[in-house]
């Protein structure tokens, strides 16, 4: 069955649920995963309430869905600043580059992406470990071929990209004078040591028992 404005109802649903994703953006920018309502949602979208349940169980459920919507827009820069580099090293830079330039510009994903997400429920906890393994993916297919029993490169892929988070916070904190330059030179010097200690040593296992 279609509506007035000839959009069905899976169409309508669709739209109302971007809207909510929309709201939970800005709110949980401007205010927090603590300071922002299910109501204040409903508000700033314009929604009914009848409609929030319609798409999430929860602020946990919709904070989830907003930052998954973070990564999934970070993998589509990251991917096209890898391809538009030359060699690992520079394709490593390229994607912390991006990702770096992403957030200086845009202070409520910063907050959300690094600060919001660690103070949520378990929903947001399992969609931020998936984020990171989705941007270590990436990293670990820059780094270089191993025969398979060399162990699993995206455990290497997500130390990098674990350890580029937490820079990335001490940045945005204004700590020890780190600048976003010097958190792309840094991340990249450890994507080089982690991917030249890879070539030096193909028999290295980790992750294997010892």
């Amino acid at each position: 069955m279609r509506d007035y404005d000839g959009k069905t109802a899976a169409q309508r649903v669709a739209d109302r649920r971007r809207r909510l994703i929309e709201a939970g953006y800005e709110l949980f920018g401007e205010h927090g995963y603590a300071g922002t309502s299910v109501r204040a949602v409903l508000r700033r979208s314009g929604l009914q309430d009848r409609y929030f349940a319609e798409s999430f169980a929860d602020l946990d459920s919709l904070l989830a869905a907003v930052y998954e919507r973070i990564i999934d827009e970070e993998l589509i820069r990251c991917r096209a600043a890898i391809d538009a580099a030359g060699g690992s090293s520079a394709s490593a830079r390229a994607m912390i580059d991006a990702l770096t330039r992403a957030l200086e510009g845009d202070r409520p994903r910063a907050r959300i992406k690094l600060r919001e997400v660690l103070s949520a429920g378990p929903v947001t906890r399992r969609q931020r470990r998936k984020g990171l393994y989705n941007l270590a993916e990436l990293v670990a297919e820059l780094l270089p071929p191993t025969p398979s029993s060399a162990g699993d490169p995206l455990l290497l892929a997500l130390g990098v990209v674990a350890t580029a988070n937490e820079l990335l916070i001490t940045w945005l904190d204004g700590e020890r004078g780190l600048t976003r330059q010097g958190v792309v030179d840094a991340v990249t010097f450890m994507f080089d040591a982690v991917a030249d200690r890879m070539a030096a040593t193909p028999t290295a296992t980790w992750g294997s028992p010892g």
